[in-house]
């Protein structure tokens, strides 16, 4: 935000900053406790969290920060030590446990991991995506979890890929399409593509045109996820996050996907009360 202005404009602008960081970051997050049968999902808009950008790096840890500060550019920097920050909160208040009461390791391209986390007796998985200054985030007991997001304007740069992303029957089926609806269609079909081969544990090692990706799909997972059970399925669903944003996630079929979009606390709308605060979901 530049608040070098001078005029009524910037004195509205550096009143919002004040009033915004008048709490805390843990202040002003809350989400509401994840159940053990549920896969909980959550996106935030970065440009809501920024008066909180340099308290994030403080809940960050060591490992958290040094990868935070190899961003070249500083909104770089600070966009990824925000989506850090709030994955942490993220984990945290969906387990109701403190927010450096439990360790976030990454594997080596990054996806995120919670070694030891339990939740009756079931390993907690977590899954993590943040782009164009949105983040997703995504929590699971039941099995391996992925998720992706991405801006919507993104659709217009898909379909000059489109035969790296298709596979050949879906590349047929979109040729059905006319645009915007086919590049639509296509960034759905990225997304879907991206948190499938996170729920695997592979990446990008698998050319997204060599399998299929229909939303409602189930697929059994036989990649190299860490401690991947015996005959894991996942379910793709799209999450409803509106018109600015694209975004999916990879399931296990059992669990009950719940989706909800988190916004600062300090001078919310109204919402739904959990432990007294407001929380928005949709």
């Amino acid at each position: 935000m530049d608040t070098g202005r001078t005029g009524q404009g910037a004195k509205v602008a550096v009143a919002w900053r004040q009033a915004t960081s008048a709490c805390s970051l843990r202040d002003a997050f809350a989400c509401g406790p994840m159940a053990p049968g549920a896969c909980a999902t959550a996106i935030v808009d970065l440009r809501e969290w920024q008066p909180w950008r340099d308290e994030a790096w403080s809940l960050l840890d060591a490992s958290e920060r040094q990868r935070a500060s190899q961003r070249r550019f500083a909104q770089d920097r600070e966009a990824l030590a925000l989506t850090y920050a709030l994955h942490r909160l993220f984990v945290a208040g969906s387990l109701r446990i403190e927010p450096h009461a439990f360790s976030i390791a990454r594997d080596a391209e990054g996806a995120p991991h919670l070694p030891g986390m339990t939740l009756e007796g079931r390993n907690v998985r977590t899954s993590l995506s943040h782009a164009d200054g949105v983040a997703a985030f995504a929590l699971c007991a039941l099995g391996p979890v992925g998720i992706d997001v991405e801006a919507a304007f993104r659709a217009a740069e898909l379909p000059g890929i489109a035969t790296s992303v298709c596979h050949p029957t879906e590349l047929e089926s979109l040729a059905n399409f006319a645009e915007p609806a086919r590049s639509r269609a296509l960034l759905a079909l990225w997304v879907r593509k991206e948190a499938l081969l996170k729920a695997e544990g592979i990446g990008l090692a698998r050319e997204m045109c060599s399998f299929r990706a229909a939303a409602g799909a189930e697929f059994f997972l036989a990649g190299s996820a860490r401690e991947l059970p015996a005959a894991c399925s996942v379910r793709l669903a799209m999450l409803d996050v509106g018109e600015r944003w694209t975004a999916a996630v990879a399931a296990p079929r059992e669990a009950a996907v719940e989706c909800q979009q988190l916004h600062p606390l300090d001078a919310p709308p109204s919402g739904r009360s959990v432990d007294g605060r407001s929380l928005y979901v949709s």
